[in-house]
């Protein structure tokens, strides 16, 4: 079974995070899951935590489930980013 992501495919986006819906949609134009990434991401920018996805690709007849964690940026904050380590590792949590 085949997974990949078409730009014709019609997909329904569910994004849940502690059982409450951040965001119900359908998506057309999606050329890869990381695009259906950028667009949770752009739709529930408030939203902080770990985020269940539920993909639909009703054009291929697939579902999928991916849990992703979202880092809230206020609108017009630069990202500044110091370390003093060089061999350390970026925090999801940050």
């Amino acid at each position: 079974m085949a997974t990949a992501i078409n730009k014709t495919d019609l997909l329904y986006v569910t994004a849940l995070s502690s059982g409450v819906t951040l965001l119900s949609t359908s998506l057309c134009g999606a050329a890869s899951i990381g695009d259906v990434f950028r667009h949770v991401k752009a739709q529930t920018d408030d939203a902080k935590g770990v985020v269940t996805l539920r993909i639909r690709n009703s054009t291929q007849g697939w579902t999928q489930h991916h849990n992703i964690v979202l880092k809230h940026r206020p609108i017009g904050s630069a990202i500044i980013q110091t370390s003093t380590k060089q061999d350390s590792y970026p925090s999801l949590f940050d």
